[in-house]
């Protein structure tokens, strides 16, 4: 038998070690598997039945498709929550399902860390080829196994709505390896062009899972700034990629300053926030820091998950940890551009952070702070202190070096494992977050919501007062929505010993003080649809009110009118204020016609024909065309027929 190479003993050996890499990755986020579903994955999946399907029709995941296309446009991510659904639709499914994506992440970031190590530290070290691979190997499985078992993660991974970015990300560090591959064969003379199609292949096809996948060209023009140049076998091939870069820096940029700025900091779309565009972009500058100093000292007590109550900057001295940020940011950008050519990764790893935040700390109205939002950046600071700890330890024994990394991710495995334990538990996460941010009216929600589930709605039972003493702590808090009046109305719908004027008290003033919040219009379609669905203990003129503080203060949001028309027809039987707001909701709808036609057959099936008629007739006069519309017409005659054939009441 002949003996194993140096080179082949190397290779086993960092199969092996990646084999228990990933056996780590699983054990330290294996408690929170049990845990349940948290926040955005009620609304996106959990209560959507848009994504459950229960079997292999090809027409059910056609209409998952659309739905997606037509609502939150991540029909990629929305078809693997369809998918756990047919094959069970567990909460242990969804989450192992996350866990795996992330496993093939790690997979994937070691085989691209593995290329940008070697691009950069080769181009410093005059070691034998096989040792200074054998350093790579082992540094860049150090690096993703730090990344992977980050305790920041947990709240990617085990959050299962963050599946989205999870496969965003995927698709990412697929491009990037099918790019590395095309100028690698360009660098040699081979033929690139099959690599390149595939390239802008799966960043299309990531689009569908996650936006955040038209970054990858930036994380492109930073690889060719810091390790590649734009070096090709050919000249006229490196000029091209000059020219290609310098094109799509230009267009970027009049995109920003043209499209992108102009459309979303509009004060209009801000509306539902408690913060401006500008204020948005100095509270970044706090923000990213902050993600920084979460990165580099992850304890579990740092990490809220809620940041609902997060402060926004008013300007750069208020606070004025906003003006300390953006010295930071700048010295951070300082370093990576003087570095660019003496140490390229710590310059790659800088500007890889920065690249992975673009998009959410833009003008765009996003909410202000996620932890999530680190899942791609994690990886550019950990390439960062990475370099940085092997310039200081250059000088060092090997095995020094060795043993510093074994501490370091021991640690970071013992913090996962600690949060990942407290994410086990729907109760004991929900107490955990509350107490972290007491300020957060989400994590009250969170909190009281679980009580009220675990008393099973029996007064008598010390949970239930407990469940109400948070919900009425949640209403008082500065930053809070309408959602805990919301909760509070519902619960004495049912009780007619507790009081509700006072949540429609504190409700109305929201609306006509607070900022035009999502959850505000979330709490009135709540309340409406209660009061319809026939939990007629809810007050519908006091909510009839509501709804008309808030057209007064959103008259251009065309639910609120659908909403109100609703309650009008249906509860407080008043037709006359029903035609009122579907005559506004057809001013402000797109498409007139398809929308008309669809709301006067609904409302003639409703036999609700004296709002139909009217819906009609409003049409018409806006466009004349839909007198003769044949399925206007079918629902004329059809009105008609049954009026003549239903008896007159007696004079």
């Amino acid at each position: 038998m002949s003996r194993i190479s140096k080179s082949q003993h190397q290779k086993l050996s960092v199969r092996g070690l990646s084999l228990l890499a990933a056996i780590l990755i699983f054990a330290v986020f294996f408690p929170a598997l049990q845990g349940g579903f948290i926040f955005d994955d009620y609304p996106i999946f959990a209560e959507n039945p848009a994504v459950h399907v229960t079997g292999w029709h090809w027409d059910d995941w056609v209409s998952v498709w659309h739905w997606s296309l037509n609502n939150i446009q991540r029909p990629l991510a929305m078809l693997t929550y369809a998918l756990n659904y047919a094959l069970g639709g567990s909460t242990f499914g969804f989450k192992l399902t996350n866990l795996l994506i992330h496993l093939i992440n790690a997979l994937l970031t070691l085989a691209l860390t593995r290329h940008l190590l070697g691009a950069a530290w080769r181009l410093r070290e005059n070691d034998n080829g096989n040792i200074s691979r054998k350093l790579i190997d082992f540094s860049a499985l150090a690096i993703t196994l730090a990344w992977a078992v980050h305790p920041l993660q947990v709240s990617t991974v085990m959050y299962v709505v963050q599946r989205m970015e999870m496969l965003g990300f995927t698709f990412t560090l697929l491009a990037l390896l099918a790019y590395w591959k095309a100028r690698t064969c360009q660098r040699s003379g081979q033929r690139a062009w099959p690599w390149l199609l595939l390239f802008g292949a799966l960043i299309a096809t990531g689009y569908f899972a996650k936006e955040t996948a038209i970054l990858v060209p930036g994380y492109t023009l930073l690889i060719e700034l810091t390790l590649l140049h734009f070096s090709a076998a050919s000249p006229s091939v490196s000029r091209t990629w000059k020219a290609f870069y310098a094109i799509g820096c230009a267009a970027a940029l009049g995109f920003l300053l043209f499209h992108l700025i102009p459309h979303v900091a509009q004060p209009i779309n801000y509306v539902s926030r408690n913060f401006t565009a500008s204020q948005r972009e100095l509270t970044q500058l706090r923000v990213l820091p902050m993600y920084l100093y979460w990165i580099l000292a992850p304890l579990p007590s740092h990490f809220q998950f809620y940041y609902d109550n997060y402060a926004a900057s008013l300007d750069l001295f208020h606070p004025i940890s906003t003006l300390l940020g953006a010295v930071v940011l700048a010295g951070l950008a300082f370093v990576a551009i003087a570095a660019r050519y003496r140490r390229p990764l710590l310059a790659l790893g800088i500007g890889w952070f920065f690249i992975a935040h673009i998009l959410t700390s833009s003008p765009i109205p996003l909410e202000l702070v996620f932890e999530h939002r680190n899942y791609p950046a994690l990886l550019g600071v950990l390439l960062a202190v990475a370099d940085l700890l092997r310039l200081m330890l250059a000088r060092a024994d090997a095995r020094v070096a060795a043993l510093i990394a074994a501490l370091l991710i021991a640690n970071l495995c013992l913090f996962t494992f600690i949060r990942a334990s407290i994410w086990s538990s729907p109760f004991q996460l929900s107490v955990a977050l509350a107490d972290a941010n007491p300020g957060s009216t989400r994590a009250a929600l969170d909190l009281a919501r679980r009580y009220m589930a675990m008393s099973g709605g029996d007064p008598d039972s010390p949970l239930y007062a407990m469940s109400l003493k948070e919900l009425e702590r949640a209403a008082a808090l500065p930053t809070s929505s309408a959602l805990p009046e919301e909760s509070l109305l519902l619960v004495a719908a049912d009780r007619p010993d507790m009081p509700a004027q006072p949540w429609w008290d504190s409700l109305t003033h929201k609306l006509k003080t607070g900022p035009l919040m999502g959850d505000n219009y979330a709490a009135l379609n709540k309340l409406m649809t209660q009061r319809l669905g026939g939990k007629k203990g809810i007050d519908a003129h006091r909510l009839a009110n509501a709804y008309a503080v808030a057209i007064e203060r959103s008259p251009t949001r065309e639910m609120l009118h659908v909403e109100y028309a609703e309650l009008a027809g249906e509860a407080l039987d008043d037709p006359d204020l029903a035609v009122q707001q579907w005559q506004a909701a057809l001013r402000l709808e797109k498409d007139l016609p398809g929308y008309a036609k669809q709301l006067a057959s609904y409302l003639a099936s409703s036999r609700r024909d004296t709002e139909s008629a009217a819906v009609i007739a409003y049409a018409i006069a806006l466009q004349p065309s839909l007198r003769d519309d044949p399925q206007i017409l079918a629902i004329q005659v059809e009105m008609r027929s049954r009026s003549a054939t239903e008896p007159r009441p007696a004079l």
